[in-house]
Formats: C-alpha cells, structure tokens, sequence
C-alpha cells in the first residue's frame, strides 16, 4: 500500500484533472519543479517517480527541460487514496 502526502496528493489531482493541457504537466528542470505554472519541489518530482505515478513525455527531454504525464500507476494511486479516505 503506498501512501501519498498531502502534496504528491494535490500534484496527481492537477495533473489527472487536465491530462491533454499544460495545467497537467509536471516539468522538472535544473532542481526546479512546475505543475502549470505552480512551483514545486523536485522532491515531489522524484517521491511521484519512486511511485512510478509519473511518465516522461516521450519525445519531450528538450536541453535539462523532463516533461512528465500522469500514467495508469498515478491513476490508480489516486483511486486507492480516496478509497481510503483521502482527498
């Protein structure tokens, strides 16, 4: 069972609620971190890769620039963390 902060949460949610826009997008470049136009930690950029949650955008490692995608693993993520209780 993995269990979620309140921040990976709420990271998972932006990117699951706006899969096909930038809004869902996590970009990491040079230890910082964007969901949209939100700062993040890197933190969180390596804690949502550790729970295989994330995907590299294929064809999307420009220069230092990762781009990231929610995948099934981060959906699923999700469903098990409301299932629980969370948000």
């Amino acid at each position: 069972m993995t269990i979620l902060s309140e921040r990976e949460r709420e990271v998972l949610v932006l990117m699951a609620e706006h899969p096909d826009d930038d809004e869902g997008e996590l970009v990491y470049e040079r230890g910082q971190a964007w969901i949209g136009d939100e700062k993040t930690s890197a933190r969180i950029v390596f804690s949502l890769l550790r729970h295989c949650a994330i995907s590299l955008e294929d064809g999307f490692q420009v220069g230092g620039v990762e781009r990231y995608r929610i995948n099934e693993t981060g959906r699923d993520l999700l469903a098990e963390d409301r299932r629980r209780g969370g948000r």
